[in-house]
């Protein structure tokens, strides 16, 4: 077991990584209108400047899972912050949107490489009493680099331009990358007899892709066929995992697991709901009411400084009681977020916009720690890894449902055409059915949240 100071360095070192891992994605959100005029982008295709690096991500989280087995879980984090930080510095030479995409889908791939085993390390790292405090911290990292995304973004795009959002976010990243070669074990260990599930990685390689795609040009036949394809793709992979002799994802894990396999499904159900938010309001506060990019930044600002507050408070209160009932009161706060947001006219109220990020921010928040605890503290410790792989997996196939979702409703309703002021009221129907939607999603995990009853015993393996 590491000393405490060990792991503590450790702990700073992965939460750090993972600040600077959303401070650029949130950033990025706040970037969005003004990439859309630059490159004369449909509102659609701007959908895939968030919606093709977290399809990214989503396709690699297992066979990446499967690597880390390979050659070790910190060499893996540690290749992954490198990786990263290189795309980001490559990604403001882009001349057009499309290359842009593609660079974030690269970008998506160093992603996957550190949240496929960031919470791996920590559970090793906390195998027992303070895992779930742990674990606020490390979502406390994220939810601070959320907070610092939108103001700092806004800032930056509005007196620097987007370009300076990758070059400043980069450079985090580059500090975790040295702090990994100082903390963590990322010498690569090889263990032989590690078998790779290739169709396996190629079924989910696909159906991610192709669902990216296809919501960005669903108003065609060739984006329906294409996210017919991804469904078809996805339920392939689940199906050849049950067979498989070597699979990226054991599908045991989820018979005779309601803790992990109610806590996998709701994770699943709380990003595809509450991921689209900040996207939303993004575009809400600077193509309906006109605002700059800081100016927009600001008002985003009270749903991740939520989110910091509440992610700390979760761990602790999770120490205290049972973590599903604490994951289901978040489950209900995030609703009740998403069904304000239904109500938000052209020109809404200050206060209306604040409780709808406050709400959604400390729901999300109290969520998030408490069920990952559920899912971590379901299986024994030789499955960390892929429970690891499953929660991120959730969160990331979440998060990119979320934007096939909006980016098809964008297709269908505004369709190929820049967003700008004249699209407002378009946009203002779409983002209406958007919320309309998400909150039916998201009152739909509150019953199975608080049917994830934790196990005094977890099903499978050895005792730690």
């Amino acid at each position: 077991m590491l000393k405490m100071d060990e792991r503590t360095a450790g702990l700073y070192t992965i939460t750090i990584s993972q600040f600077a891992l959303v401070f650029m994605l949130s950033a990025v959100a706040v970037a969005v209108p003004a990439l859309g005029r630059e490159f004369g982008a449909s509102a659609s295709r701007l959908g895939l400047v968030e919606s093709g690096y977290i399809s990214a991500v989503a396709m690699l989280l297992f066979p990446v899972t499967r690597l880390a087995d390979k050659i070790g879980r910190g060499a893996t984090f540690a290749g992954g912050i490198l990786f990263f930080s290189i795309v980001s510095f490559i990604l403001p030479l882009s001349q057009s949107i499309d290359q842009f995409i593609v660079l974030r889908v690269f970008q998506g791939c160093g992603g996957a490489m550190m949240v496929s085993t960031g919470l791996a390390i920590l559970a090793d790292m906390y195998p027992g009493a303070g895992r779930a405090k742990a674990l606020g911290f490390a979502s406390a990292g994220v939810y601070l680099g959320l907070s610092a995304g939108p103001w700092l973004g806004g800032i930056i795009v509005t007196h620097l331009g987007w370009r300076w959002i990758f070059y400043s976010g980069a450079f985090p990243c580059l500090l975790g990358f040295f702090l990994a070669l100082k903390t963590l074990p990322v010498r690569p260990i090889i263990t032989k007899g590690v078998r790779f599930d290739w169709i396996g990685a190629i079924l989910c390689a696909m159906g991610m892709i192709m669902l990216s795609q296809g919501g960005s040009h669903l108003q065609n036949l060739s984006g329906k066929l294409l996210l017919a394809g991804g469904l078809i793709s996805l339920i392939g992979f689940a199906l050849w995992e049950k067979y498989a002799k070597a699979p990226l994802l054991d599908m045991t894990l989820f018979s005779g697991n309601p803790s992990f396999s109610l806590g996998s499904a709701v994770q699943f159900i709380s990003y595809a709901a509450t991921f689209g938010v900040t996207f939303l309001l993004s575009l809400y506060l600077q193509v309906a009411q006109g605002m700059t990019a800081s100016e927009a930044g600001v008002i985003l600002m009270a749903q991740p400084a939520m989110q910091v507050v509440f992610s700390l408070a979760s761990g602790n209160w999770c120490e205290r009681w049972p973590a599903h009932r604490i994951a289901t009161i978040g489950m209900s706060l995030a609703t009740l977020g998403l069904g304000g947001a239904i109500f938000l006219g052209p020109k809404a109220s200050l206060p209306h916009l604040l409780a709808v990020l406050a709400l959604c921010g400390a729901g999300s928040a109290i969520f998030a720690t408490a069920n990952t605890a559920v899912i971590m503290g379901a299986v024994r410790r030789e499955f960390y890894g892929v429970a690891s792989a499953v929660v991120a997996g959730a969160r990331t196939t979440g998060m990119t449902i979320s934007l096939v979702f909006i980016s098809g409703v964008f297709a269908i309703t505004i369709g190929p055409v820049a967003l700008n002021a004249e699209a407002a009221p378009r946009f203002l129907s779409a983002m209406y059915l958007c919320f309309i939607v998400l909150t039916i999603v998201s009152a739909s995990g509150i019953v199975m949240s608080a049917k994830a009853r934790l196990r005094q015993q977890p099903p499978r393996g050895e005792l730690l």
